[in-house]
């Protein structure tokens, strides 16, 4: 799963362009404006350090840089997994293969980096031609010299292993089984569909229950979104978002329970705090209209306004702060990222045109702003020392210092 905090001290990688002035590192061509647009306003904790050209045989895929800041993968659903370096002569291998992404979030990816990041745990799967799967998922690690490392099965009587999101580059893992039977071919009825926590590594199934025995919670088929944490103890703290305005959280070594978070924003993008205390969850909100595909000129969006963001308490679904706003074009709240020393987070936020916003997570305050850049599919993270920002989209990616507050 792309995860906003996995990494360590990306100064260590990018420590030769730690300098006032931002370089484009790889890149090719004119950058000025575009560093330009990149540089937060007003002045405050985060300066663009750097832009960084990235080796990727096919750009406009969600990326995720590893903990120690060294290498990438990137995925898709038709192309298989990638992994390399950030330099073109770095060791990278292309292991092919359909998987589905999530199918609530094409960014919601079943790899993950490793916490060394040596490796990246995922999966694979048989397929026919068009996509439908003809056996469950199987685990696997992956290097980026092209080594491939099969796992121990994970197996439950209600059904094969249908989805996984990794949980803190460790193999623990929220999984399901028999979840997803119109996907494969023959198709097949799902009598009880059941979630669990697993560790991959050994394949073991730590805890499980049927979907059915939660009362109150909707059909599987209803699920839109997920976000997990670990905590000092080791133990996995998941919360899950059902349609319409469900939210399931599932504390290992505890019955999962349904929260009083009311928050009814359609397929809501959402991260837990670092603590996992807080959700930071974003509005999707955007101006509506026609949006014209042959006719020129397209009619004008309707502005609209309402929820940006909003912080609430997990357990008392208690409202912290909300940020406002209007819309004027059409857009779509990206996952947002948090520090991991809970002071911060990033987040997109639209507007007369859509920005990156650095937030302060205490009271909700927008302290900085720049130009979300059109580069492909975006994603937002923090070194694990708080020091360093990032942001990848398309086979570029922007690195930003923060400092403290002004």
């Amino acid at each position: 799963m792309l995860r906003s905090a996995a990494l360590v001290v990306l100064s260590f990688a990018f420590a030769p362009v730690a300098i006032s002035a931002p370089l484009a590192i790889n890149c090719t061509g004119n950058w000025a404006k575009t560093i330009e647009s990149l540089e937060p306003q007003p002045e405050g904790p985060a300066t663009l350090s750097a832009i960084r050209c990235l080796p990727l045989p096919q750009s406009g895929y969600p990326v995720s840089l590893s903990p120690d800041g060294s290498k990438i993968f990137s995925f898709h659903s038709i192309e298989g997994l990638w992994i390399g370096g950030l330099n073109r002569s770095d060791a990278n291998h292309t292991f092919p293969g359909r998987v589905l992404s999530s199918v609530f979030s094409d960014k919601t990816v079943p790899f993950e980096w490793l916490a060394d990041s040596s490796e990246v745990i995922g999966v694979k799967r048989n397929s026919n031609r068009g996509g439908f799967a003809l056996g469950p998922l199987q685990p696997y690690l992956f290097t980026n010299d092209g080594r491939q490392t099969r796992l121990p099965a994970l197996s439950h009587p209600n059904g094969p292993l249908d989805e996984i999101f990794w949980i803190g580059g460790s193999g623990l893992a929220f999984a399901t089984f028999g979840t997803k039977g119109a996907y494969y071919k023959p198709e097949h009825e799902d009598l009880n569909p059941t979630i669990s926590l697993v560790d991959a590594k050994v394949g073991q199934i730590l805890e499980d229950v049927e979907t059915a025995a939660i009362s109150g919670l909707p059909s599987y088929k209803n699920l839109t979104g997920i976000s997990s944490r670990v905590d000092k103890s080791g133990r996995a703290r998941v919360l899950t978002a059902w349609l319409p305005n469900t939210w399931l959280l599932w504390d290992q070594g505890e019955s999962p329970r349904i929260l009083p978070i009311h928050n009814k924003t359609a397929r809501a993008s959402y991260t837990l705090s670092m603590d996992g205390t807080k959700v930071l969850i974003m509005g999707n909100l955007s101006a509506t209209g026609l949006i014209c595909e042959f006719h020129n000129p397209c009619p004008t969006p309707t502005p609209q306004s309402g929820m940006i963001a909003e912080l609430r308490d997990v357990s008392s679904g208690r409202l912290v702060w909300s940020i406002m706003g209007t819309a004027k074009q059409f857009s779509n709240s990206d996952l947002p990222a948090i520090s991991p020393d809970d002071q911060y987070a990033l987040i997109t936020m639209p507007g007369d045109h859509e920005d990156i916003g650095l937030v302060s997570m205490t009271d909700g305050s927008v302290l900085q702003r720049f130009r979300m850049p059109g580069w492909g599919s975006l994603t937002l993270g923090f070194s694990s020392d708080s020091k360093q920002a990032w942001i990848t989209g398309g086979a570029t990616m922007a690195i930003f210092n923060i400092g403290p507050q002004k």
